[in-house]
């Protein structure tokens, strides 16, 4: 039995992903989308440093120290979603406000979001790995391809669509 593509994959993550803004409304939505743009750049920015400290290169109080296999992108996608999910739990837990519900929005900011966090899981992928799933997806070969575009999406979506906002 063979099994399922990573189109498939990626076709239900974004699904569930539109459905999880539904259940958040607007607002909600706004955040996590924002939060996925500050866990990106958490984890570009600090991953290497956490990469060094678990292989021992990097020692803290000159005597703290973890010896481990774990590769790169293993630590980049850990700290990506951990970044994700703290941020975004911490800026919803201080907000009430539910936002009216606008479903072209929620869903414009949950694809985004998802395409975003797809295109850069994929981007933290050692260059073997990410080879193979752009050879064998062609939603992952776009959305890698159009990284810029999809970086750049999500201001832009926030821009345009609040400019029609009351």
């Amino acid at each position: 039995m063979p099994l399922p593509s990573w189109d498939i994959f990626i076709g239900l993550t974004v699904v569930i992903g539109i459905a999880y803004g539904f259940i958040l409304r607007r607002d909600k939505t706004i955040t996590l989308l924002c939060s996925t743009y500050i866990g990106l750049v958490v984890a570009s920015t600090f991953s290497n440093d956490i990469y060094q400290f678990f292989n021992g290169n990097k020692v803290i109080a000159d005597q703290i120290w973890i010896r481990s296999g774990a590769p790169l992108s293993t630590i980049s996608i850990i700290l990506f979603a951990a970044s994700i999910i703290f941020i975004s739990g911490a800026i919803n837990s201080s907000s009430n406000r539910t936002g009216d519900l606008s479903p072209i929005e929620v869903i414009a900011y949950s694809g985004l979001t998802m395409a975003l966090i797809i295109t850069s899981v994929i981007g933290f992928l050692p260059e073997a790995t990410r080879g193979h799933i752009m050879d064998v997806s062609l939603v992952a070969k776009y959305l890698f391809q159009y990284k810029t575009l999809v970086v750049l999406a999500g201001p832009v979506s926030l821009i345009f669509l609040n400019i029609f906002r009351k």
